[in-house]
C-alpha cells in the first residue's frame, strides 16, 4: 500500500539530535578530531589576547575552520560561513550546535592578522611532530621542488618602482623623495617585522632586472615571471621539501615568483632540522638545484646530493653522466622516478584537491599562512591513511613489512615490484 504523502511542520524543539551519531564512523573527520587535539592553539595564543572586554570565538574553532578551508578546497571564508550552517559533519567537526551562531566571515582575517606567522609556523611543526610520532618520516631521503602560485593581483597593477618609492614617501610624511634602492636593498620586499617575523630568514632578493624597475601596487611583495608556454603572471614560488618515506611535508618556504630554486636548498634544509631535529642522508632534485655550490654544500653537511647537474652548452653528456662523482647511477635513476610521484605529485595534489594554484592573500607573509595550511592538510591526509588506529592491529602490510625488515630484496620481489631504494643502497645479507 502506498504510503501518504509527508507534510514537513517545522518544529520549536528537537528532542534527542545527536550529532555524532549522524556522523558516519569511517568519516575522515571523525578520525582526524580523534588523531590531533586542536585545543593545543589555545595556549601558543594567550598572548594575544588581553584579559578583560569582550569574549573572542574560541581559538581551536578558528584554527579548525581555516583547517577545513583548505582541506574542503573551499573557495573563499564567505563560501565556508554559508556552507557551515547546512553541513553537519562540518557543524559536529567545530563542536558547534544546530541552535549555536556561525561566526562571521572577518573573525578568520582578524585572528589571522593577530596571531601572526609564528603560530602557524608552530601548529604546522606539531602536525610534523605527530607524523614523526606515527613512524612516516624517517629523515633518509628528501625531495626538493617548487611550483607557482599566481598572485591575487593583476600584471596591469604594476607601476614604475621610482613612483612606488616616492608614494611611499609622501605617505609617511617624508619631505625628500626616497632614493631608489637597489634589488637587494626593496623595501617591500622586508615589510614590517610584526608581520612577516620570517623576512630575515629568506635569502637575498635575485637582482632581476625587470622587477627591479617595477612594482605592483597590488600586491608589493609578488614578482613577475614567465614561464615557457605561459603568459606573463605576478606570483609567488612555494619550495618543499618532502620526506620520501610516506610523502609528508617536512618544509615549505613562500617566496616570490623571481627567487631561484637553487639558491632556496639549504633554507629548506634548515627549517627540517629545526622542525625534526635531523638532516637527510640524500637530497632529491632537478636541474634547478644541480648547482656547483648546492652540491659543495651537501657535502659539508655529510649529505648525498642526488641533484641533477645544470647542463651548459658544450656538455652534452647525459643527465646520469653527469651526476656528482658520490652518486651511484642504479640509485639515482630510482630516485629520479620517484621524484615524479613523491615531490611532482605533493604539488599536483595541492592544485587539484585545495586550490593551490592561485593566492587566496596578498602579501608574502600571508602567502606563506596558506603554505603552511595546506602542508597541515595533506599531512593529515597521510595520519588518515597510514596512522595505525588504537586498538586494532597492524595491517597486513605493516606484519609483512616487519617480517621482510632483513631482506628488503624478497619484499620487492612478493610486491613484484623493483627493489626498493633502500634495498640497492644497502643490499640483502648473505643467506645460509
Amino acid at each position: 500500500m502506498m504510503g501518504k504523502a509527508k507534510r514537513l511542520q517545522a518544529k520549536m524543539f528537537y528532542v534527542g539530535v545527536n550529532l555524532s551519531e549522524r556522523i558516519p564512523r569511517d568519516h575522515p573527520l571523525r578520525r582526524i578530531k580523534q588523531l590531533v587535539d586542536f585545543g593545543f592553539v589555545r595556549r601558543r595564543v594567550a598572548g594575544c589576547y588581553g584579559y578583560n572586554g569582550n569574549e573572542s570565538v574560541d581559538p581551536a574553532l578558528l584554527l579548525k575552520l581555516m583547517f577545513l578551508l583548505f582541506y574542503e578546497g573551499v573557495r573563499s571564508e564567505r563560501e565556508l560561513m554559508r556552507t557551515l550552517g547546512y553541513r553537519l559533519d562540518w557543524m559536529w567537526f567545530c563542536d558547534l550546535d544546530l541552535d549555536e551562531a556561525i561566526p562571521d566571515h572577518s573573525v578568520l582575517s582578524k585572528a589571522r592578522r593577530r596571531w601572526g606567522l609564528k603560530v602557524f609556523e608552530e601548529v604546522f611543526a606539531e602536525i610534523l611532530r605527530l607524523c614523526v610520532q606515527e613512524g612516516l618520516v624517517d629523515g633518509k631521503t628528501a625531495y626538493v621542488d617548487s611550483t607557482l602560485l599566481q598572485a591575487n593581483a593583476s600584471v596591469d597593477s604594476r607601476i614604475p618602482r621610482k613612483l612606488w618609492e616616492q608614494m611611499e614617501g609622501v605617505l609617511e610624511g617624508e619631505d625628500t623623495p626616497r632614493r631608489v634602492q637597489e634589488p637587494s636593498e626593496r623595501s617591500d620586499r622586508t615589510p614590517p617585522p610584526d608581520q612577516d617575523t620570517q623576512a630575515q630568514e629568506l635569502p637575498p632578493a635575485p637582482k632581476g632586472k625587470f622587477n627591479a624597475r617595477t612594482v605592483s601596487t597590488t600586491d608589493p611583495d609578488s614578482a613577475t615571471t614567465s614561464r615557457r608556454g605561459h603568459k606573463v603572471v605576478l606570483g609567488y614560488r612555494d619550495h618543499s621539501l618532502v620526506d620520501g618515506r610516506r610523502g609528508v611535508v617536512v618544509a615549505t618556504v613562500a617566496t616570490a615568483a623571481d627567487y631561484d630554486d637553487g639558491a632556496m636548498l639549504e633554507t629548506l634544509l634548515d627549517k627540517q632540522e629545526q622542525y625534526t631535529s635531523g638532516t637527510p642522508k640524500r637530497v632529491v632534485g632537478d636541474s634547478a638545484y644541480g648547482t656547483r655550490q648546492n652540491v659543495e654544500r651537501m657535502r659539508s653537511r655529510g649529505i648525498t646530493p642526488y641533484l641533477k647537474r645544470r647542463a651548459s652548452k658544450t656538455d652534452r653528456r647525459r643527465w646520469l653522466e653527469r651526476m656528482p662523482e658520490e652518486c651511484d647511477p642504479a640509485v639515482a635513476r630510482e630516485l629520479m622516478r620517484r621524484r615524479l610521484h613523491t615531490a611532482e605529485g605533493r604539488f599536483a595534489e595541492a592544485h587539484v584537491r585545495y586550490n593551490h594554484r592561485r593566492c587566496r592573500w596578498r602579501r608574502r607573509w600571508r602567502v606563506q599562512i596558506q603554505c603552511y595550511l595546506v602542508g597541515i592538510a595533506q599531512n593529515l591526509g597521510k595520519l588518515l591513511r597510514w596512522a595505525r588506529r588504537p586498538g586494532r592491529p597492524a595491517t597486513t602490510t605493516a606484519l609483512l613489512e616487519s617480517l621482510f625488515a632483513g631482506s628488503a630484496c624478497l619484499w620487492g620481489l612478493l610486491r613484484r615490484r623493483r627493489p626498493t631504494t633502500d634495498a640497492l643502497l644497502d643490499p640483502c645479507p648473505a643467506t645460509t
